[in-house]
């Protein structure tokens, strides 16, 4: 009965061995990351039954792997990757009718084997309580002390070797290699983190990041509850049906769109609504951060770019539109909790209706961006005359090849689904036309936004911006990704697309939004830009004005940690261009 209970809660690793197996074709740091996960789900197993001696005490926890083992093994299956905080998200969230919607025939067989396989489970810990099985060989202390010397160099060895180095896990202006490395690849830092990915022991770290995940969302809303915007109608559009789309696009760099004039033609249908004048794009956009977590929160409210996650009293650009009258809507294709995704997730809690479709977080392949389409479908049948919807999509982000279709693999050689993209070494032909596959299909999901849309005949507007660009490992920087200073991090594509009717209604301000196509802007005029195209103004101006307003000026750019954009920041940047206004140094004769 006890080899039962350990089978069930060794389930879950079955997917992991597997992976150890394969890894042994890979690279040294596939092997090394697949053995540090082995090793550490023994060691910790090892541990606990070491410290208390008599393996009854290890019940609780024994039966709960073992109810959740198999779970856990068709989650990695199915995903590639171990369940954490988002599957919490999503669990605590769904409802009883989605769940009968899932499942719907299977629901009931599913029923009996769970009440089955429970009873199993019982009668098996039963037995091994009654057998009162002990640990009394001398080997049970050589565990504890081995146990008790790791965790002595955990809490106090790495802080002696990053003294006496200089290094630090995450350096919070530019990320060290082995940091970027490790939000590129997947692979992680630090005991805890590596804990985090093991089953059961990273049960309780992930459950813990969820909790944080709700006490922000309970102390977010709890602050702006009782706030007003200052709402005032600006044109006489307060009683007119009106539908504002906001696309908040993901890991996209402006110079790989052939909107913006990349030479390969990977937005064709944008290019097509861009040449009939039903575009306004915005040529030299700036995003205030590099990093989601930080760049959306600026996106959608009144904080300085200097403080991106400062708690604020004052909700975001969701409840503004709420309190001008319009049903709002946040649909997503990114995860609801952990470190990166809170700081968002808190915010679309503002909506009148939130839908997060992904099962995983951004590590893996999950729902795509089109399967936000049909949300959007229903959300546009709704009756209200006036709608505010945003979609946040996964867009261009790692591993690109998880982000579009087979039927989108236009541009070849491209990285596969199945593959593990590297970041560093090699030819990077197949990264690069995976990244520009991703962008085809981002073009492709944006032009099915714009005809749902459209295809409603009111007043509308759809804004996508990017929330950060991407250095795509092409010998610019000595770095990939994002997360430091270069301008591909930074440089995003951004534009503004109106009905006939909007722009039939709004001439002037169609005019001055084509009018500043090529000035310098950022995302942090995103609030006031997107009350603007509704027709209202909520309080304050708090940085930049809207660029569709008369008065509209530049404003400086500030992006998190480096400051100006135009100033400071480029003197930082990797990819900056040579400074050509400085005399060059005569030769030497």
């Amino acid at each position: 009965m006890y080899l039962s209970l350990l089978l069930l809660a060794l389930a879950a690793q079955a997917p992991l061995l597997w992976q150890m197996l394969q890894a042994w074709q890979g690279t040294e740091l596939q092997r090394l990351a697949a053995l540090n996960a082995v090793a550490l789900h023994l060691g910790a197993a090892l541990t606990v039954a070491a410290v208390f001696g008599r393996l009854r005490w290890c019940l609780p926890l024994l039966a709960l792997a073992a109810l959740l083992g198999p779970a856990e093994a068709f989650y990695f299956n199915r995903f590639g990757l171990p369940s954490g905080a988002h599957v919490y998200g999503v669990i605590a969230e769904t409802t009883w009718d989605e769940t009968h919607a899932l499942l719907g025939a299977w629901l009931a067989p599913l029923g009996v084997v769970s009440l089955l396989f429970l009873a199993l489970v019982a009668l098996a810990c039963r037995t091994v309580w009654l057998a009162d099985l002990r640990w009394q060989h001398r080997s049970r202390w050589w565990v504890l002390t081995a146990a008790g010397l790791l965790g002595a160099f955990v809490a106090f060895g790495q802080r002696l070797v990053f003294a006496a180095t200089g290094a630090s896990d995450i350096d919070t202006t530019t990320e060290s290699q082995h940091y970027l490395e490790h939000r590129m690849t997947g692979a992680h830092t630090g005991l805890l983190a590596e804990l985090e990915t093991t089953f059961p022991w990273g049960m309780p770290i992930r459950a813990q990041r969820y909790f944080e995940h709700r006490n922000a969302l309970a102390l977010h809303l709890g602050r702006s509850q009782d706030f007003r915007f200052d709402v005032r109608w600006v044109r006489p559009a307060q009683a007119t049906p009106q539908v504002h789309v906001l696309v908040i696009g993901e890991t996209a760099r402006a110079d790989r769109w052939s909107l913006f004039g990349y030479g390969r033609d990977t937005t064709p249908l944008l290019v097509r609504r861009d040449r009939a004048a039903e575009v306004a794009t915005f040529h030299d956009t700036a995003s205030a951060s590099s990093a989601t977590r930080e760049s959306v929160p600026l996106m959608l409210t009144r904080r300085h770019g200097f403080e991106p996650l400062k708690p604020m009293g004052e909700p975001s650009v969701l409840t503004a539109f709420s309190q001008a009258g319009f049903k709002t809507y946040w649909l997503s294709a990114q995860g609801t909790a952990g470190i990166h995704e809170t700081p968002v997730s808190v915010l679309a809690h503002e909506a009148d209706h939130q839908h997060f479709i992904n099962q995983v977080d951004y590590r893996g392949r999950g729902a795509l961006d089109g399967e936000l389409l049909p949300l959007l479908a229903n959300a546009m049948q709704d009756p209200a005359p006036r709608k505010f919807i945003v979609l946040h999509t996964l867009g261009s982000h790692l591993n690109y090849a998880h982000r579009y279709p087979a039927e989108f693999e236009r541009f070849k050689p491209a990285l596969q689904a199945s593959d593990k993209p590297d970041v560093w070494g090699g030819p990077q032909e197949r990264l690069l036309n995976a990244y520009d596959n991703s962008v085809l299909y981002t073009d492709h999901v944006l032009e099915q936004v714009i005809r749902l849309v459209e295809k409603a005949g009111v007043q509308a507007t759809v804004t996508y911006a990017a929330d950060h660009g991407e250095s795509l490992f092409d010998g610019r920087c000595k770095q990939a990704g994002h997360g430091f200073a270069a301008i591909a991090n930074y440089h995003i594509p951004m534009f503004v697309w109106a009905s006939h009717a909007w722009r039939d209604a709004q001439p002037d301000t169609w005019q001055q939004l084509r009018a500043r196509q090529h000035s310098p802007v950022t995302t942090l005029a995103m609030f006031p830009t997107l009350t603007h195209l509704a027709g209202f103004e909520a309080g304050f101006e708090h940085g930049p004005k809207a660029l569709g307003a008369r008065d509209w000026a530049p404003f400086p750019r500030v992006v998190t940690h480096f400051g100006d954009y135009d100033g400071s920041f480029r003197k930082l940047a990797c990819d900056a261009p040579a400074d050509t206004t400085k005399p060059a140094r005569p030769a030497r004769p």
